[in-house]
């Protein structure tokens, strides 16, 4: 590892794995690299049998992860598809051009669901307001780096007068907001101002913070 290694990860650090393997009653890891393929087991945590090659897999690169959650530790191992389709559309719009497939194949037939958004978190907020009346075009773009850090925002209008704004930070979403919520608040309601103020024909207009967010959708997103 280097400095960069967390560059971009979010989650439990590398642990997350081990914990899924100590839950599980089997968990399986195929590990195509060096133009061959690995194959390991483990069995409630313990390893079946060494890692070993199980083939020959030219050009091929990845980590497929197969589990099975241990009735011994929860009572309920039924996964909920609507939540899985969540998060993972959620991850598909905030890596443009990944694509995420989530299949159910618990029935007689087979639910799948293929996510892959060329257009990032502006094909977010399209997608967090389709059922509603945009009063702009298009949503407004905002992209940025600095020290290491990038930031993408999407902001878009709609007739409602609800706020709606999701913040991520590495793709994790924060639900109760953060510094980069309170900075991107406080730099719309400055900008909305300015723009006010030097296009104002009459009286000298003051709009709070809330009057720049009404009928807001935004993605915020921070790297």
């Amino acid at each position: 590892f280097d400095q960069n290694s967390y560059k971009v990860s979010g989650g439990l650090h590398g642990v997350g794995v081990s914990v899924v393997n100590a839950l599980s009653s089997k968990l399986a890891l195929r590990i195509w690299r060096d133009d061959k393929e690995h194959y390991i087991e483990f069995a409630h945590g313990d390893a079946v049998a060494p890692l070993k090659v199980v083939g020959d897999a030219p050009g091929k690169r990845g980590t497929e992860v197969s589990f099975l959650a241990s009735v011994e530790t929860f009572k309920n191992i039924e996964y909920d598809f609507a939540t899985l389709e969540h998060r993972l559309r959620e991850l598909a719009f905030l890596n443009s051009g990944v694509n995420i497939v989530l299949s159910d194949m618990r029935h007689a037939v087979e639910k799948r669901e293929e996510m892959h958004y060329s257009g990032g978190v502006e094909e977010f907020v399209k997608y967090l307001d389709r059922n509603k009346k945009a009063i702009v075009p298009a949503p407004i773009m905002v992209r940025s780096e600095a020290n290491g850090i990038g930031v993408e925002a999407a902001l878009w209008w709609n007739d409602s007068y609800h706020e709606n704004v999701l913040c991520f930070t590495n793709n994790i979403p924060q639900r109760d907001g953060g510094t980069h919520l309170a900075g991107f608040r406080g730099a719309l309601t400055r900008q909305v101002n300015g723009y006010a103020e030097a296009n104002a024909k009459k009286e000298k207009i003051a709009l709070t913070g809330d009057d720049c967010r009404e009928g807001l959708t935004a993605v915020l997103s921070v790297k």
